[in-house]
């Protein structure tokens, strides 16, 4: 028998497939089950659009569906709730009931828990007593807590980096609704993608609410909330419709002109030898890539006090990335050759070492598994020593030792294909090279794009460690990078001090990016790019 009867607030019957997702992973679920469909019927509160502002609208919405994937297509398309729950859990309400019977009504069924999806078909004082948790609603793009309608609009209109989701519980006044988790994920360049977007991260805030609900006996808690949004906006109106489609247009023609002239943002890897930031102008030396390729992701090795670079060498004709290795002496690089050739991508090569052998754990997300490679012969002959996981769309992973455990941090999708950036995952094991990886109590750790995708680790022999993170900005990869302080790192906990973000600035030049940091052995390599 599941602990927790939740009930699901929905105005009609025909609602888009993100909802019925919501439903499905209810009714899949080990602790919660849809005990109730509560459907209402009537107009809702929520005011309806001027009709020239509806129809353009309307029309941006079915030229921008065409863009999407078939999957996002699917969490907008409408279709019936009655087709994802248990034909006894529906009950209809009528808008115009009085609260008292709709109070009554609704307290009868023995809800633990409410969850209003869209828009709000109820007012606050019918749904007051419903059930002991109380009613949760998402809110999306910091507009007013009733409406979902332009979820993810502004944000891509006024291309901010980041666009932020709210998980309330509804209070009897907008003043008393309590905030009980706020995220955000990177802005996506065109306004439904971002909708979509702005809906799957909302399921997993429910999700995640409602999994460390049911921990609670097992004192476990989720981080605490990591993104500052701005106050409440307004519903758009026509002008901002047709000025978005301005926008839309020219950052389109932008786009397509840097393809016909193939202007490509092209990496390369920076050293020098101190970890001070300012460094980077007056000391870094260059290593460059040749013409129709990239260097990028460089972690460096000292072995026998010389710096060896693990980087990723992306072609851009193939468009798949190698793991190539570099040393330095006598004032210039020398590319040794390939350490890793596969036929999937390859990226972020992470170096450590245990018991006197050298592991390499490469982003291999393109075989969906996180790969540890042992050398064989340094430093450019390796072999598979295990698959640390499999069936898993991450990236970027890297493994060290803290306390008493051995600790993996990576960046899964769990969207699986939209973003790899906005969450940040811990597991522990026992060894480097176990298969069998314990989830953190608070997974995901990080919920914020401005610092959750890894950009590299620096460890000092005294155990410190400084985790690197890269900020993504507005149609910007790699806008730049931070540098955190792990303070506190266990099964149950997780505490990071943020640090700043810095810059690519001293590139003056446009689209100027870096997003990698790394440091060993009095050594640091970093990467940037910039539009040619």
């Amino acid at each position: 028998m599941k602990t927790y009867r939740v009930g699901l607030l929905v105005h009609g019957y025909e609602q888009p497939g993100w909802m019925h997702e919501m439903a499905s992973w209810l009714m899949h679920s080990q602790d919660f089950d849809v005990a109730a469909l509560l459907v209402m019927s009537g107009t809702g509160q929520e005011k309806a659009p001027r009709l020239g502002a509806r129809a353009l609208f309307n029309t941006l919405s079915r030229l921008e569906a065409r863009l999407l994937p078939a999957k996002q297509r699917r969490m907008l398309a409408c279709s019936d709730m009655r087709e994802s729950v248990p034909a006894d859990a529906v009950v209809m309400l009528a808008s115009d009931m009085q609260a008292a019977d709709m109070q009554s009504q609704v307290s009868a069924l023995g809800l633990d828990l409410v969850i209003m999806l869209g828009e709000s078909p109820a007012t606050r004082e019918q749904m007051a007593g419903w059930a002991p948790l109380g009613v949760w609603q998402l809110s999306y793009s910091d507009i007013a807590v009733a409406t979902s309608r332009y979820a993810g609009f502004w944000e891509v209109y006024q291309r901010k980096d980041h666009t932020t989701v709210k998980l309330w519980r509804i209070g009897s006044s907008e003043e008393q609704d309590e905030l009980l988790d706020q995220r955000s994920f990177n802005t996506e360049v065109f306004w439904l993608k971002n909708q979509t977007r702005a809906y799957s991260l909302g399921n997993f805030m429910v999700y995640d609410a409602l999994q460390a609900m049911a921990r609670v006996k097992q004192g476990a808690a989720p981080p605490g909330m990591q993104i500052v949004s701005s106050s409440r906006r307004e519903d758009p109106v026509e002008w901002d419709s047709a000025a978005y489609i301005a926008r839309q247009a020219w950052l389109m023609s932008d786009l397509i002109v840097r393809r016909i002239m193939k202007r490509n943002v092209r990496w390369r890897i920076g050293m020098f030898p101190s970890v001070r930031q300012q460094a980077v102008v007056s000391e870094a030396m260059v290593l460059q890539p040749p013409k129709g390729r990239f260097f990028a992701d460089p972690f460096v090795y000292t072995q026998d006090k010389k710096p060896y670079i693990f980087f990723e060498d992306y072609d851009f004709t193939s468009r798949k990335g190698t793991i190539a290795v570099a040393t330095y002496s006598d004032g210039a690089f020398r590319v040794l050759g390939t350490a890793l050739n596969l036929p999937y991508h390859l990226s972020f090569p992470y170096i450590f070492e245990h018991e006197g052998v050298t592991y390499m754990v490469p982003e291999t997300c393109g075989n969906r598994s996180i790969e540890l490679w042992k050398c064989t012969e340094f430093p450019l002959k390796w072999e598979l020593d295990v698959n640390l996981m499999t069936n898993i769309s991450a990236v970027d992973t890297i493994i060290f030792k803290h306390g008493e455990y051995w600790w993996l941090l990576t960046n899964i999708d769990r969207t699986d294909g939209q973003s790899h950036c906005d969450e940040l995952f811990a597991f522990f094991s026992d060894s480097p090279r176990s298969t069998e990886w314990t989830p953190h109590a608070c997974n995901p750790i990080v919920r914020n794009p401005m610092r959750a995708r890894n950009a590299g680790i620096v460890v000092s022999p005294g155990g410190e460690v400084i985790r690197c993170a890269q900020y993504q900005g507005f149609c910007h990869y790699g806008k730049g990078v931070s540098l955190n302080r792990i303070e506190e790192l266990s099964p149950s906990t997780y505490v990071e001090t943020d640090g700043e973000i810095h810059y690519a600035n001293f590139l003056r030049k446009r689209h100027a990016s870096m997003h990698h940091w790394h440091h060993q052995g009095g050594h640091t390599v970093f990467d940037f790019a910039y539009m040619e």
